[in-house]
């Protein structure tokens, strides 16, 4: 019991949040959404890291590579609307 204490406390939560829209060449102008949602990363650079990989993978598609925000410490607000502290590219 003692032990599972201790790596509960060690277990850190990511603070970056992947918003992808795979299918705008510019951010949308709408508020952020759950289904955007393509992982949660420990640092900034890991998020834009895999933003770009995804990017990547779509570049010869019709529709473009796409657009992305990692957002920093998001939540949902008093209202249940998907809110971020920060957001950057």
């Amino acid at each position: 019991m003692l032990g599972l204490l201790f790596l509960s406390a060690c277990t850190k939560t990511p603070e970056w949040t992947l918003f992808y829209y795979p299918d705008v060449s510019a951010l949308p102008a709408v508020p952020l959404q759950a289904e955007d949602i393509h992982g949660y990363y420990d640092t900034l650079e890991q998020c834009q890291s895999k933003a770009l990989g995804m990017q990547r993978l779509r570049q010869g598609d019709y529709m473009g590579a796409g657009a992305y925000q990692c957002g920093h410490l998001c939540g949902l607000d008093d209202k249940s609307v998907l809110v971020c502290k920060r957001l950057s590219q």
